[in-house]
């Protein structure tokens, strides 16, 4: 922007005033708050009073700001001063995209706002910068304000893993908590179409995961399998209802605005509207992208093949184009939180990585719409039906791995194979031990159909083994644990 189309500071604060309604109000208007809050908020309100920035990461149209505030609500309801809560964005407000124009707004705040000097604040302030990634050195200043101990708690939200932190990110380790939020899992999408459900799945999950962390540690299937028998009672009288949202969710996923829409034309429009945005401004934004149509079609091979193990030689063929080109973007669309990428499972690092990778699309209805199968009815192809419980399934299980060990948890479980035909989708490690999900969306599963777990329990000899069926629930054998997929992504 030339200098003299710089906006004054009066009009500049003008608009700060606009976007931050309850300077005057004292609450954040309705219309900018959804009653139902997701599972991630309660992670974020313990963690308001720390001294910490914390960043939210995710794909557009997840719920960012929606939370952001949420937040704010729940600031103001617990005392704070609606003056000291500030909300940015330099998107749209006539201003450079860097970090003295974002300096420049925290100064006109202090000073038209809340008249003290930033070095001088006598109370805190919660600073809240939506999109924080549009902001060249935004990390700078959260920074020097930690680094000088000034009452400022930051909380900063992206659309773009690599736009948040690239080039200065070794400025903020040890100084932000960093939580990424996905689409809505199963369980809050019901709750969210429906909240007299809430406590009903919020136990049965709880239950289920206490259940198979207790398998673990004693080594056996049978503390998981009876929680799961726990949970199954506990939700029958939900569980037409539930089977019913399944078949909707498994084919448009999670994003919550698109369960608000009835008709399944104005889902996939609003998730195809997703795909493009994310597509030509998040990812591009996100990294070196000299050739646009050519992320799209990257994109769209990806979704066609998730979820199936890619090699990028053969991407590469594919494509018309170098290994090194299908490298660098396909880590953008890592980083713009569009797909995520699976390891083979094994206890040697180095052959993990020479391995051909798994490629997921993380959620489900936009894995559809990019591969145009979205309102394919699984239950008349079976093919299709596969592939969507497997990208609902391993979506989930990241998700249950990362409550059960969250310290210890890879973006996605690994898969494994034994190069003869025996295959398992899934593999996660609880502690020190690794267990298995196969999933099998079928009617009926029988020990003949697992003899992937088989495999792979006599070579790695997992405490339990888990497949993910259409309607079973039981023991096969000693240590497999059928499971609804109802049921199973009730887990988390």
């Amino acid at each position: 922007m030339a200098e003299n189309d710089r906006l004054d500071d009066e009009t500049l604060l003008k608009r700060m005033s606009w976007l931050n309604p309850w300077w005057k109000t004292r609450s954040v208007p309705a219309g900018l708050l959804k009653k139902f809050k997701r599972r991630d908020y309660s992670t974020l309100v313990r963690y308001m009073d720390e001294p910490l920035a914390h960043s939210i990461l995710g794909a557009r149209q997840v719920g960012k700001t929606t939370m952001m505030y949420q937040l704010i609500a729940e600031a103001l309801s617990s005392g704070a001063d609606p003056r000291r809560i500030v909300f940015l964005t330099l998107d749209g407000q006539g201003v450079a995209h860097n970090s003295e124009s974002l300096l420049r707004m925290l100064e006109l705040y202090a000073n038209g706002v809340i008249r003290e000097p930033l070095s001088a604040l006598t109370k805190k302030v919660y600073v809240i910068i939506n999109e924080a990634q549009l902001i060249k050195g935004w990390q700078i200043i959260v920074k020097r304000f930690f680094d000088q101990a000034w009452p400022v708690k930051f909380i900063v939200s992206g659309s773009s893993a690599a736009g948040m932190f690239a080039g200065s990110s070794e400025p903020l380790v040890g100084r932000i908590r960093h939580q990424t939020l996905a689409a809505a899992s199963f369980a809050e999408y019901v709750m969210l179409k429906d909240g007299s459900y809430s406590g009903l799945l919020t136990s049965a999950g709880r239950g289920m995961r206490a259940g198979l962390d207790e398998s673990v540690k004693a080594g056996s299937a049978l503390p998981f399998y009876d929680s799961v028998k726990r949970a199954s009672l506990s939700l029958a009288t939900a569980k037409d209802h539930l089977l019913a949202h399944l078949a909707d969710y498994m084919q448009y996923g999670g994003y919550p605005r698109v369960a608000g829409y009835d008709d399944p034309i104005e889902k996939a429009a609003a998730i195809k509207a997703y795909i493009d945005l994310s597509l030509h401004k998040d990812a591009i934004r996100a990294g070196s992208v000299k050739r646009p149509a050519l992320l799209d079609q990257m994109f769209y091979y990806y979704a066609w093949k998730s979820p199936r193990t890619i090699s990028r030689g053969k991407v590469s063929r594919n494509l018309g184009i170098t290994r090194e080109t299908v490298g660098v973007y396909s880590d953008i669309l890592r980083l713009t939180f569009l797909v995520s990428y699976a390891d083979f499972y094994t206890g040697r690092h180095s052959v993990r990585h020479r391995k051909d990778r798994k490629v997921y699309v993380n959620d489900v209805g936009v894995r559809n719409v990019a591969a145009m199968v979205a309102g394919t009815d699984p239950i008349d192809d079976p093919t299709e039906a596969g592939m969507m419980a497997e990208t609902v399934a391993a979506d989930h299980t990241r998700r249950l791995w990362q409550s059960l060990a969250p310290a210890s948890a890879a973006p996605m479980p690994h898969f494994w194979h034994n190069g003869g035909g025996a295959e398992v989708d899934l593999v996660i490690n609880l502690r020190r031990r690794p267990v298995p999900i196969e999933v099998k969306y079928r009617r009926h599963v029988e020990e003949s159909d697992l003899k992937g777990l088989s495999r792979f329990s006599g070579k790695f000899d997992p405490p339990v083994a888990l497949a993910v069926s259409r309607n079973e629930s039981r023991l096969i054998g000693d240590r497999i644990v059928a499971v609804p997929m109802w049921l199973y992504l009730c887990m988390c």
